[in-house]
């Protein structure tokens, strides 16, 4: 690990001023960040905390319906909150990682680790994402196995966010303060394509900060999420998948979202699967025929084709779950 300054921001404008002007991480409670120091991936000059600031662990309601989840909540604390929460929410904090990391792994820290590919974590391989060569896993020999399927033309990654595809789903908005003011963007606006040279696959610029996670008092009624790994214990998603929607009369409402995770280089939204639920009777067949359209488009390299399957497994049991455990 190279030395760095250690610098403890007490509010957040002074995380932004910290951040500004280059040379200087966040750092949150350091689950992924604490690995890529210790690898070399991410030598930076100064590693600012924002464990000193107030207000960013609660979770509350805000006023006129909806709810504020703070950048620095735990997964832990999410998972066994007071406040009511979506129940694919509850599961995916629940789910994550291990016991241990859970209680220090944060809701901000989660949406914006970085790709687990063995390729990026291990500086003696090239990787596009730290501006070394082209992308490894594309090139002949390249280890596939846990890598996207999905939009994997320069980079082959698998975004590892296990929050970030339910967020996406309920339409939660991402607060951001930065040296421009405070702005609320979708979890679509958070990410970006991969980019030659940067390690980070979201839209943020020096100086911004993940402050809240908003959920609107719209939230849809049935939700759910399921994941699947190699191991039941700690392990990274191979697939994962949250739902939501609402439904009158049995039929499935245009506010129908089924997003992806770990299949693409960024949370993905499965906008053919939506497409096939709106407006139709829910059903078992329905459920199916919407997890053979979250499939469309997918491009698998010939080591992670079996993700295809996976992922109409996930697809069809998250929804089979938000209806049938309502």
């Amino acid at each position: 690990m190279k030395a760095f300054r250690y610098e403890r921001a007490k509010t957040v404008e002074a995380a932004i001023a910290a951040t500004t002007a280059g040379g200087a991480v966040l750092k949150a409670n350091g689950i992924d960040l604490l690995d890529r120091l210790k690898e070399r991936i991410d030598e930076p000059e100064r590693v600012v905390t924002l464990i000193d600031v107030p207000g960013l662990d609660k979770i509350e309601a805000i006023e006129g319906g909806g709810i504020r989840i703070g950048a620095m909540v735990t997964l832990a604390d999410l998972a066994t909150s007071k406040v009511a929460l979506p129940r694919a929410l509850v599961s995916a904090a629940s789910e994550a990682a291990s016991p241990q990391l859970r209680n220090r792994a944060t809701v901000g820290g989660n949406l914006c680790q970085h790709t687990r590919c063995g390729y990026y974590r291990v500086k003696t391989f090239d990787c596009l994402k730290r501006g070394v060569g082209g992308c490894p896993v594309l090139a002949p020999g390249g280890v596939q196995e846990t890598n996207g399927i999905f939009g994997n033309g320069l980079c082959a990654c698998a975004h590892p966010s296990s929050l970030a595809p339910v967020f996406g789903a309920i339409g939660a908005k991402v607060v951001v303060r930065g040296k421009s003011g405070e702005r609320r963007i979708s979890v679509s606006e958070l990410y970006r394509p991969p980019v030659v040279g940067q390690a980070s696959d979201t839209t943020l610029l020096p100086g911004d900060v993940i402050t809240s996670i908003e959920l609107s008092g719209q939230t849809p009624s049935r939700t759910a999420f399921y994941e699947v790994r190699q191991r039941a214990s700690y392990d990274w998603a191979l697939v994962s998948c949250a739902v939501a929607f609402d439904e009158a009369g049995g039929v499935v409402k245009d506010v129908a979202g089924i997003w992806l995770g770990a299949v693409a280089p960024s949370p993905m939204r499965a906008v053919a699967a939506e497409k096939a639920l709106i407006g139709k009777p829910f059903s078992e067949a329905l459920a199916t025929a919407a997890a053979e359209a979250a499939v469309i488009g997918a491009t698998p390299l010939a080591g992670n084709a079996y993700k295809v399957d996976l992922v109409k497994v996930a697809v069809r049991r998250a929804l089979m779950a938000a209806w049938e455990k309502h």
